[in-house]
């Protein structure tokens, strides 16, 4: 009888060994990602042995040196550079890697507070604007990084030094990045301003319109991310769509300016009644409803701010299960608004933002902002889903010109999966930021 017990139990041992080598061999090699197949490599992800683990990546041009034999002197040439927010898995300072599209990896460079400290953030998102024209000492000012985590967007302008070089924030960058790692105190980024998102900001996403060199037409997205247990949002902010989907999160719109005061780099709320200047903050123009495990955001085709023409992708990913990139006709969402007074029954409260009315101290509100419902039961909206590997994060869209219209339709995808913090138990590591122009249907 006791050998016979043993042996019902070294049966049972074996069977669920058997039956997790099964699993596991499944989970590690049987991964389906046929969507993944049209994708294009485009470079490896930086700072990956460093323990870096990526989170939003930004994209703009700006300029590199080399040395012309021929006239014995060095040039100034301009490339397109990618620049992917990290937080360090070992604790240590947050950071910004740099890739240029010609000359490849570039370095990083670390972040610090308003009042000098080193940074540590999440770094969910990253943004940056830049011009295709000459610089002066005036306008190098007002162009902008932006870096988005806990309910905070943080933003940089570029330092005296670099603007009296005519050299903007993306250039203060790219240069930075290049000097050597023993030059510590030379590779930082100080951050010149920061505001409160009304929102978790966990990713951003600059939008370049293409049919102008200028900034007049272009916007900065902010979203957040929810996941119902460990990744909460507002109650405010879950809104049932139209077709019938339950979205959970906002992102928000705004617009960029030209002044060189302006340390946002955005146009501000209007200047109201009993509102202290020291209150005014960046003006939300629009909110978008959008579901749930949203990393990053992106337009392919979108031909001018002013069309509704071109497809809104959204990064949809949260652990070890397939990745989604959800395809939306812009068209189609831009005709889904509502007012949000009619949404939630009152004006929008811009968090921490105070006014005085007589003898009262109220919240600043907002009763003409509208609300555009990202809808995944709009069969007619919801135009494609894209299933990819585990863990994508941040999207970007290279700089769009004239000459290259598929420049403005390719979509750039980063991943987080290759880091070191989860190198263990993910089923694809992906090394590498991949692209891919969006189809419908």
């Amino acid at each position: 009888m006791k050998h016979k017990k043993l042996f019902i139990s070294l049966t049972a041992i074996g069977s669920v060994i058997v039956f997790f080598a099964i699993f596991l061999m499944i989970w590690f090699v049987g991964g389906n990602y046929k969507d993944f197949e049209s994708f294009r490599e485009e470079f490896e992800i930086p700072g990956l042995d460093d323990g870096a683990v990526p989170q939003g990546m930004g994209t703009c041009p700006a300029e590199y040196y080399v040395y012309n034999e021929e006239v014995d002197k060095t040039e100034a040439k301009i490339q397109q550079y990618y620049f992917i927010s990290a937080y360090m898995s070992d604790g240590s300072p947050s950071r910004i890697y740099v890739t240029g599209a010609e000359t490849g990896y570039v370095g990083y460079v670390t972040m610090k507070t308003e009042d000098g400290k080193d940074f540590y953030g999440h770094c969910g998102g990253i943004a940056i604007n830049n011009t295709r024209s000459a610089v002066s000492s005036t306008t190098a000012n007002y162009y902008t990084l932006w870096v988005t985590g806990e309910s905070m967007v943080y933003c940089a302008k570029a330092s005296p030094e670099f603007i009296s070089q005519k050299k903007t924030i993306a250039q203060e960058i790219v240069e930075k990045a290049g000097r050597k790692a023993d030059a510590a105190e030379n590779k930082t980024i100080q951050f010149t301003a920061s505001f409160e998102a009304n929102c978790n900001a966990s990713f951003c996403y600059y939008y370049d319109d293409p049919s102008s060199s200028g900034v007049s037409s272009d916007r900065l997205y902010v979203g957040e991310f929810y996941r119902d247990g460990n990744y909460k949002t507002d109650d405010k902010h879950k809104l049932t769509t139209p077709g019938g989907y339950k979205n959970t999160a906002f992102m928000y719109e705004y617009n960029v300016t030209s002044s060189t005061e302006n340390k946002y780099g955005l146009y501000m709320i209007n200047a109201a009644d009993g509102l202290a200047e020291s209150d005014r903050v960046p003006r939300i123009q629009k909110i978008f409803s959008l579901p749930e495990k949203v990393q990053g955001v992106a337009f392919s085709g979108k031909k001018s701010y002013s069309s509704s023409d071109g497809i809104l992708v959204l990064s949809e990913s949260y652990g070890l299960s397939n990745s989604h990139l959800l395809c939306f006709d812009n068209k189609k969402l831009m005709t889904s608004s509502r007012k949000y007074t009619d949404v939630s029954g009152e004006s929008f409260v811009y968090k921490g933002v105070k006014k005085t009315f007589g003898d009262q101290t109220l919240d600043y509100t907002d009763s003409s902002l509208y609300v555009y419902y990202v809808d995944k039961a709009d069969e007619e909206m919801f135009v494609n889903d894209y299933s990819i590997p585990s863990m994508s994060e941040g999207l970007c869209v290279p700089t769009p010109t004239t000459s290259n219209n598929d420049a403005s339709n390719r979509i750039y995808v980063l991943f987080e999966s290759a880091c070191n913090k989860y190198k263990s138990f993910v089923r694809k590591r992906t090394k590498n930021v991949y692209s891919f122009i969006p189809k419908i249907g």
